[in-house]
């Protein structure tokens, strides 16, 4: 008999922005991705306008997925698509096209779990706004999100209002660094936070109302802070990183309140958040009804070290972390942590007694089709062996309230800096980043390991 509940969820999750492409079709906004088309990197780095072509594919994919044995599906949806311009006009065919994923989906008994905003936004509402440090930004939101919900109706059940809310923010303030004097830099910070926050409220809000038997979840990027020694400051750093980039958010989401520590970093720093009457009470009403988080790595820190919202994600993705002699790296150098995952759903479930949600896991590896129109991926089934027995554990022994374990991106995509080499799919996508090739689909090894893995639903790891 499995550890893991009947009906637990076993699945993937991706974002529009590196699955759909059609980037101007049908009506579909300009987004700041669009805008951005990796510049930076423009000659080693995919845009955004094919992506893998799921717009066009979604039927071949689900096929493939329904296949594997998914029984949840997580994807977020392209604002610009529904609401070109972020408010106003809506658009019927980009509604259409997530009416479609939706029902395709439940053909094959696949739950849709609709994450509403991952990262991007329409480019009219980041040059109107200036995006989420304008209340308006929140009330724009807030108007798509009922759309949304009020059209999925009962179809959908489970919402996540953003993607690795920690990472949305400091993603946010990196948009800003150009627009917004230092000296601003911690008040729309703060600002940015609180919107967000009010944004995520209205989504169980709004659900509560118009779609209650839907449960909404408040998501995290989740990466435990280790002390680099057991010198007592150091000890004190990892403490006070965790806070930050991992507890702070999950308390506002669980409490429906801000936490003592970040009020007090507030009014130490002399920044108020632009709360408005009923604004507390709006977070109050609005708790999460279980909490979901991406798990990719530890990170190691020692005193001197300081990880602030705004820092959050270049600190996860810049390689700041100090290197762990206990633990292997993947090709992209992030530290290969089982037992962290087991730490991290042991961690949120003790704090806050919601269910858990581990909806995105996995590792970036460069990968070509073999000779036999394959790869042959032991090392990824390695990967999830080894995070799914912590999960098994973390059940068994901890007694966590786990909902289903989600593999990021189940299909190769581009990563959120436009790579196409750093693949983390059960399926391999023909395409690199400057040459789409012919796009077609290809079943990677681990494609029938993870089959195996559901069917057992966790027993069968071998």
């Amino acid at each position: 008999m499995s550890v893991f509940k009947n009906g637990f969820m076993w699945g993937g999750s991706v974002s529009s922005m590196q699955v759909e492409g059609a980037w101007d079709e049908d009506g579909k906004g300009l987004t700041v991705y669009d805008a951005s088309q990796m510049k930076s990197n423009a000659e080693t780095a995919s845009d955004w306008k094919v992506a893998i072509d799921f717009y066009h594919r979604y039927k071949e994919d689900i096929a493939l997925f329904a296949e594997m044995g998914f029984t949840t599906y997580r994807f977020s949806l392209s604002w610009a698509r529904i609401l070109p311009d972020g408010e106003g006009i809506v658009n019927e065919a980009g509604l259409q096209f997530y009416d479609r994923v939706i029902d395709e989906l439940l053909k094959y008994n696949i739950e849709p779990v609709v994450c509403l905003y991952h990262f991007d936004m329409p480019l009219t509402l980041a040059n109107k706004y200036g995006g989420w440090q304008s209340r308006q930004m929140f009330e724009a939101f807030k108007a798509y999100a009922q759309i949304v919900i009020e059209r999925f109706g009962t179809r959908v059940k489970y919402y996540i209002p953003f993607n690795e809310q920690n990472a949305a923010v400091s993603i946010q303030m990196k948009n800003l660094e150009e627009l917004i004097p230092q000296s601003h830099m911690q008040h729309t910070a703060a600002a940015v936070q609180h919107h967000m926050f009010m944004a995520s409220a209205a989504v169980r809000n709004i659900a509560r109302e118009y779609a209650p038997h839907a449960m909404v979840g408040g998501m995290v990027n989740f990466a435990p802070f280790y002390p680099s020694t057991s010198k007592p400051e150091d000890v004190l750093t990892a403490q006070k990183a965790n806070r930050r980039y991992n507890y702070r958010m999950l308390d506002v989401f669980a409490n429906g309140e801000y936490p003592a520590d970040q009020l007090h970093e507030w009014r130490l720093n002399e920044v108020t958040p632009p709360f408005q009457e009923g604004d507390l009470s709006y977070l109050k009403e609005g708790k999460m009804d279980f909490l979901a988080h991406s798990y990719y790595q530890s990170l190691t820190i020692q005193s001197g070290m300081e990880v602030t919202i705004e820092s959050i994600w270049d600190f996860f993705l810049g390689g700041k972390s100090l290197n762990n002699e206990y633990l292997k790296t993947s090709e992209w150098g992030w530290a290969i942590d089982p037992v962290g995952l087991r730490l991290t759903v042991k961690e949120i479930y003790d704090n806050y007694k919601l269910p858990v949600f581990t909806i995105e896991c996995g590792i970036g590896v460069k990968e070509e089709l073999d000779e036999n129109d394959t790869v042959l991926d032991d090392y990824r089934i390695a990967y999830f062996r080894e995070h799914i027995e912590q999960l098994r554990l973390a059940v068994s022994q901890d007694g966590v309230d786990l909902m289903g374990f989600l593999t990021w991106g189940p299909i190769d995509i581009l990563s959120s800096q436009g790579e196409m080499k750093k693949r983390y799919g059960f399926i391999y996508v023909d395409r690199t980043e400057t040459d789409l090739r012919d796009l077609k689909r290809y079943k990677k090894k681990s494609y029938n390991w993870f089959r195996e893995v559901i069917s057992s639903n966790g027993e069968d790891l071998e």
